[in-house]
């Protein structure tokens, strides 16, 4: 998979999931069985994948000009 379009895809996602999150913590509710705390996790793990990818990516490019 292209490393753009992963990124786009993720981004869209921590999208959805800081709404869902916003959504869940204002009606005091839980939806699927997550509580808004882990909608708001799983959004910072999708954050720190997108970094933790984009960081590789910069690495290996700065290896391929030595």
């Amino acid at each position: 998979m292209n490393q753009k379009l992963m990124r786009d895809i993720l981004e869209w996602l921590v999208a959805a999931l800081l709404i869902v999150c916003i959504v869940t913590a204002a009606l005091n509710l839980t939806f699927g069985g997550f509580t808004p705390i882990m909608w708001f996790v799983l959004a910072l793990w999708a954050v720190l994948v997108i970094i933790c990818s984009e960081v590789t990516v910069i690495r290996e490019l700065l290896e391929s000009k030595k």
